[in-house]
């Protein structure tokens, strides 16, 4: 079977106690029936029912019931690593597997797995050979062309002489452009043709420098952090970061533009850290299992927009706080990523219901990024 992971992927060793920011804390942890069914009458107590299913119910302070005082978890202690839930056991792993192909990431809610993308030169992803194990749940069908597409993208936004954002424009533009070939129903027959001719070089001088902040775009910015944060800031989840910087956030009047101005000139040491991080998000996030057309491609680039935006704004407001630094980064992409981990379900909801069309207008993408 080919696989296709980050080069990174097999280096992933879960820290543990040691873990700034266990991932037994502060989310909606679910059971599945297996486990659930496993475990004796005591751990269930410490489940409850909810709409998508069975969580594990938080203590006051946000911590799994089930973590010991060293940070360890008590069921791996006493029953092993086949007691507990499987998303317990995968996170931050994904594997989906695709007619022809398996596709492995790891997400970058996890601060040992971004301890391991910073420390890339260039995000890649490996192809190799494997015999896997047993047989898969369900294998998904998908159109070639859109793994084809999501490679380009990937190949786009590793281009160090473009600009970050300005390669998540082009991808956007291109992305119309297949989605009109999807609708015309000729994507298959031009795509290879499509991408041949298309000259990103033009296109980033069609677009122009798009760098500079404007009271609009601090507002927009400002506007989404609150909007994203608020419903884990009133169950007071990853309160002790949201917070803060939502009250920051408050103060804001779209006259600080000097300001995040100093913070650009800032973040620019980290220009390698956040391309990799949303190449990342390019390779895993593009083509998942709900992934059958290139709508769903252009949503999820929308999405990515939103998850740029939103990161840049707690950036931004950490920078008000005091400096930035590699740990502070680090918690804020923990944070943020952790909150917009949406399902594509999830994510198609929220844009029919914020957005008068799931497909933005240019200049909306464009002020985002």
């Amino acid at each position: 079977m080919k696989i296709y992971q980050p080069d990174y992927y097999d280096k992933f060793q879960c820290t543990a106690s040691k873990c700034p920011m266990t991932c037994c804390m502060q989310w909606r942890i679910a059971v599945d029936d297996e486990t659930f069914h496993k475990w004796d009458d005591k751990w269930k107590e410490k489940v409850k029912e909810v709409e998508e299913g069975r969580i594990i119910e938080l203590k006051n302070d946000g911590m799994c019931p089930f973590l010991n005082e060293k940070k360890l978890c008590k069921i791996v202690l006493r029953d092993g690593e086949g007691a507990i839930s499987e998303t317990c056991h995968t996170f931050p792993r994904e594997e989906h597997e695709y007619i022809g192909r398996v596709e492995r990431a790891l997400t970058p809610g996890c601060p040992a797995v971004l301890d391991l993308l910073w420390k890339q030169e260039c995000f890649q992803i490996q192809k190799k050979e494997e015999q896997m194990e047993g047989i898969a749940e369900e294998i998904y069908e998908i159109n070639p062309v859109l793994f084809e597409i999501r490679d380009w993208f990937l190949d786009i936004v590793n281009t160090r002489e473009i600009k970050l954002n300005t390669t998540l424009e082009i991808c956007f533009l291109i992305a119309l452009d297949l989605y009109e070939l999807e609708q015309k129903g000729v994507l298959e027959d031009e795509f290879q043709s499509y991408k041949n001719t298309t000259d990103i070089w033009k296109i980033q001088d069609a677009i122009g420098e798009n760098g500079t902040i404007t009271e609009e775009r601090l507002e927009e910015y400002n506007l989404l952090f609150l909007d994203v944060s608020q419903i884990y800031r009133e169950q007071n989840i990853y309160g002790d970061f949201l917070v803060p910087l939502a009250e920051e956030a408050e103060k804001i009047n779209g006259k600080e533009i000097e300001c995040f101005k100093t913070y650009q000139h800032k973040i620019n040491k980290w220009e390698k850290e956040l391309r990799n991080l949303f190449a990342e998000e390019i390779s895993s996030a593009i083509i998942t299992p709900g992934t059958g057309q290139v709508l769903d491609i252009l949503v999820k680039l929308e999405w990515m927009a939103m998850e740029y935006a939103v990161l840049s704004q707690a950036l931004f407001l950490q920078q008000r706080k005091g400096e930035l630094t590699d740990k502070k980064i680090q918690k804020s992409v923990c944070v943020v990523f952790r909150m917009m981990g949406y399902a594509d379900d999830d994510i198609w909801e929220y844009m029919d219901n914020c957005f008068d069309s799931v497909i933005w207008p240019w200049e909306y993408y464009s002020l985002l990024v």
